[in-house]
């Protein structure tokens, strides 16, 4: 028994020993059982805690290789003759501080991308970004400004912007909101209260209240929205083809041109499909003794919005002035592009600036009236007017007969649209003699007194005859200017340096633009004639071979009654006038203007200018018109007057127009009258005192 026993205990030896040492190092590779047999009869007994761990690790391998960790042989000898740690070579320190490393270093590799985009997306790049987002759910929206006003000097308006507002109507989005609130309530039947939501929105869209607020038929609504009950609203295609298309399917005008009050009726029924816009509309008080001088407002070609701007006249002189600065709102949208509610104020609008016009809106109209009357009593093409304040320069009235309703622009035509006055240029014929005058007398070869000898009542200068209407004799400059004589005027040319004439009319203004800088005015041409251009020189002494405009001719007539002190013309009142100029000594300019009051006294061509209690000094002028193909008509006239009161000390110049009269054909019989009846009214409006005794019967 005891070597049975004993023969046991040494196989358990052998087979213990053959695995590890207490140590836990691998001794020798295991054997075949019959080679541990033999073994274990020369192998030591080792102590009992080494036999125990070494069954300890022999049963893990059998564990292992029962588990099929290792299914070979190769494998499960690698596994025997590993080192110390008992670990796979795979799970050594180094690989797993590899491993280790390579995750890091990946992960931050991302979190440096993730990083860096994070940085382009909202830093780098942000404001593009907030653009495009910006752009899907609001909108900027432009905040007209409102235009300033147009007043005359005493702060009538002439020019004002009315705020009004169109409501339109689209049957388009009306249908599509209806096809749409409809699908949602069938596609949920499981929800009562968003069926009930639905149909309460689908109530609110009852065309009658519509047609009630906006006072047009329910019919015409309901046939041009045009719905159909019968179609599947689930079914995309059949709605689409159901909406309204066509001319009028998006904008239907309900209420056009109206005040806000009115729009708001409408707008505030919150309908879907109901449109509102609000702009201003230009108004004329008084359209057509102004229109020529407002001008009127055009559509902006530039803006987005169909804008509109001065297109003519002081709209567009002050464009800038009255216009101001359109603001910007930022509008929250939603995704039928409607404005929800208005966000922020992006840019602030800054409202236009009135302007203030010199013109007396009374006086205004009496002038139109009475240009008006001549015109049609004459038959004539036009008539023009002005009338100038002479110590300020300011013009109190400039009108143009025929005129156009600036409130309706239909009327305007390339003709009457036109500011005669101040567009057109002439030759104005005798108007023009008081400043050769001017040039004989700043000369110091005559004096007032001077005699001049027009026999035989005509005069051949370069094969041409210069005529007057009868034979003068000698008479003095008073006599020259009451009989308008062309032959004393051209004997003073010819007696005269040949830039003598030319000189003095440039120096009152002749030949160049008015200081009023109106939009499209025109600037006359003054040639100087050479030495030898006889015929030339005796022409623009007496009003031919020039072309002037009827502006220029007030603002020299306005210097002779201010005793030779040039006041630039203005029409705007302001804080700082241009500065005035001497251009002719005063007793000279006076002696002048006394000259001039014989040419409204009996034996002058202009008695019809006079004027009961007040001495009235002036000038008439009938200038034949040119002919286009050459040459001038025979039968075709201009009649031109231009004068002041009271002559004694002038306060207002009054500078008329008649254009190819047909009834009469000379100035004292068609135009002198009309300044009559002006500067009358004129006279008492400014409470001018008067300087003549009144006539009694």
């Amino acid at each position: 028994m005891s070597d049975k026993k004993s023969t046991d205990n040494g196989k358990s030896s052998a087979k213990n020993t053959s695995k590890k040492s207490a140590s836990g190092k691998v001794i020798k590779p295991l054997r075949r059982a019959s080679a541990a047999k033999s073994d274990s009869k020369t192998t030591n007994n080792k102590s009992a805690k080494a036999d125990d761990r070494a069954g300890k690790l022999f049963g893990r391998l059998k564990k292992n290789e029962t588990q099929g960790a290792y299914t070979s042989v190769k494998n499960r000898k690698k596994i025997i003759f590993s080192k110390a740690s008992g670990a796979s070579s795979r799970g050594g320190f180094e690989n797993d501080k590899n491993r280790f490393r390579t995750i890091w270093g990946i992960a931050l590799v991302v979190l440096g991308l993730l990083i860096a985009r994070a940085y382009y997306l909202q830093v780098a790049n942000a404001q593009f970004y907030q653009d495009k987002g910006n752009e899907l759910i609001t909108s900027v929206r432009t905040q007209k400004s409102y235009r300033g006003m147009i007043t005359d000097r005493n702060k009538l308006p002439l020019a004002v912007s009315a705020p009004l507002a169109t409501v339109s109507f689209s049957p388009h989005d009306y249908a599509r909101e209806y096809y749409e609130l409809n699908r949602v309530k069938i596609a949920n039947p499981e929800s009562p209260q968003l069926q009930a939501r639905m149909q309460k929105r689908l109530d609110n869209m009852d065309l009658t209240r519509l047609a009630a607020a906006a006072n047009i038929p329910v019919s015409e609504l309901e046939k041009v929205v045009a719905i159909d009950d019968s179609i599947d609203v689930t079914d995309e295609e059949a709605v689409k083809a159901a909406l309204p298309s066509g001319a009028g399917s998006h904008y239907l005008p309900l209420l056009n041109k109206v005040t806000p009050e009115i729009a708001q009726g409408v707008s505030s029924l919150d309908f879907p499909g109901v449109y509102e816009k609000n702009f201003f509309q230009r108004y004329y008080p008084q359209p057509q003794p102004n229109s020529q001088l407002l001008g009127f407002m055009g559509q902006n070609s530039s803006d987005a919005e169909g804008g509109y701007e001065g297109r003519a006249g002081i709209e567009r002189q002050y464009e800038k002035t009255l216009a101001g600065d359109d603001g910007k709102v930022l509008v929250l949208k939603d995704a039928k592009q409607n404005s929800l509610r208005e966000i922020k104020q992006i840019e602030p609008e800054v409202a236009g600036q009135d302007v203030a016009l010199t013109i007396d809106s009374r006086l205004q109209y009496l002038l139109y009236k009475e240009l008006e009357k001549a015109g049609r009593l004459q038959q004539a093409r036009w008539s023009t007017g002005m009338v100038v304040d002479v110590q300020t320069g300011e013009v109190l009235a400039l009108s143009t007969w025929p005129s156009f309703n600036s409130n309706n622009l239909n009327e305007m035509t390339g003709e009457n649209q036109r500011n005669r006055a101040l567009l057109d240029i002439f030759e104005p014929g005798s108007v023009m003699k008081p400043f050769t005058v001017a040039a004989a007398l700043d000369s110091g070869k005559y004096t007032a007194n001077s005699l001049i000898d027009t026999n035989p009542g005509s005069i051949r200068v370069r094969g041409y005859t210069i005529r007057d209407h009868n034979n003068l004799g000698r008479i003095n400059m008073a006599t020259l200017l009451q009989k308008s004589s062309n032959v004393a005027s051209t004997k003073i040319a010819l007696s005269l340096p040949p830039d003598a004439i030319t000189n003095m009319q440039k120096q009152f203004g002749f030949g160049s633009k008015t200081p009023l800088d109106f939009p499209g005015e025109g600037s006359g041409l003054v040639v100087t004639p050479k030495e030898k251009e006889t015929a030339r020189r005796a022409t623009v002494s007496y009003g031919y071979g020039l072309q002037v405009t009827l502006a220029q001719v007030a603002q020299a007539y306005a210097a002779l009654a201010a005793g030779g002190v040039m006041h630039p013309l203005t029409l705007t009142k302001t804080d700082k006038p241009l500065p005035s100029k001497r251009i002719m000594e005063h007793e000279q300019a006076m002696s002048i203007v006394k000259m001039l009051e014989a040419v409204t006294e009996p034996g002058g061509t202009a008695k019809a200018a006079a004027i009961d209690g007040y001495r009235v000094a002036g000038k008439t002028g009938t200038s034949r018109r040119i002919n286009p193909d050459g040459g001038y008509y025979t039968d075709q006239y201009r009649n031109v007057f231009a004068g002041m009161a009271p002559a004694s000390n002038p306060k207002l110049v009054g500078v008329m127009l008649i254009e190819d009269p047909r009834g009469q054909i000379y100035a004292g019989l068609t135009v002198a009258p009309v300044f009559h009846n002006v500067m009358r009214e004129a006279l008492r409006l400014y409470n001018v005192p008067l300087d003549k005794p009144l006539q009694t019967e």
